[in-house]
């Protein structure tokens, strides 16, 4: 017997717990990495917690932001910005050509083409910036702004630190 009823995304989230009491974290506290990887996996929960109905992961976010403000970008160069095989890259957009967010539009090299949001993925990506500076509000909420400025270019630095290597 099947059912039609489809099932919340939310109802198979596990939750991050980024501090269980009673455990001896040991070096890992001394960790900058452990302490960054942690905050990443509380971000990234509360971040499908919020997007969940809109089926937008962090990485498709972040595709739809490079492509609405990067017309014509090619998936070969999506796919260095965002850090991910092609193939990666391929899927993703796939999938926003399925649900007419994204086009793909040939170049002068029939093996590559240009990206650029349709009407509905610049509608749709301005939904998406809403909830995710709500979401970025929230769980950044015990920062003074002052904070939040210092942790971006703290991380910058780091990123940049581990580029030049």
């Amino acid at each position: 017997m099947s059912s039609n009823k489809k099932s919340d995304p939310k109802e198979n989230m596990v939750h991050f717990n980024a501090r269980i009491e009673g455990i001896n974290y040991d070096v890992l506290d001394e960790l900058v990495g452990y302490a960054v990887r942690r905050a990443q996996l509380s971000i990234y929960e509360d971040f499908g917690a919020a997007l969940a109905a809109e089926d937008i992961t962090p990485q498709r976010f972040s595709s739809l932001v490079i492509i609405g403000n990067n017309p014509g970008i090619s998936q070969t160069r999506l796919a260095e910005v965002m850090g991910i095989a092609r193939s990666g890259v391929v899927s993703i957009i796939d999938r926003f050509e399925e649900t007419g967010l994204v086009e793909r539009q040939a170049s002068g090299d029939r093996r590559s083409y240009n990206l650029h949001l349709t009407r509905e993925g610049q509608k749709q990506l301005k939904r998406y910036k809403k909830a995710v500076k709500d979401h970025d509000d929230r769980i950044t909420g015990a920062l003074t702004a002052t904070e939040k400025q210092q942790l971006k270019s703290l991380l910058r630095k780091i990123c940049l630190r581990t580029e030049m290597e």
